[in-house]
């Protein structure tokens, strides 16, 4: 499978204040142990230590379907919703294209 045949998602979380940490951890927990994910990125804003930006790309439709449908997507998804000041922003997306630079 081509990089811009799977799907991924950016997302964006603000954590309450002073929750930024475990938002971090809970999130990166979850890409360890979902299993669906060809890769993640979980970045940390510099001004402001609660926001979280993730990249995640799926292995392909029929892993994302399965997380999205599974007992941890929800338990994450509980736990992560409890943390956060406001909405995620999540934007659907394919990558264009991924290589490391020399």
């Amino acid at each position: 499978m081509a990089l811009h045949d799977q799907p991924a998602y950016i997302i964006k979380m603000r954590a309450k204040p002073g929750l930024g940490d475990k938002l971090f951890e809970l999130a990166t927990a979850g890409m360890q142990k979902s299993g669906s994910s060809d890769r993640f990125i979980i970045a940390r804003e510099d001004d402001d230590p609660d926001v979280l930006w993730n990249m995640e790309v799926f292995k392909s439709e029929e892993a994302k379907a399965g997380y999205e449908g599974s007992p941890l997507a929800d338990e994450l998804r509980d736990e992560i919703i409890g943390l956060l000041a406001e909405p995620p922003m999540r934007v659907a997306v394919h990558p264009y294209s991924a290589a490391p630079v020399a």
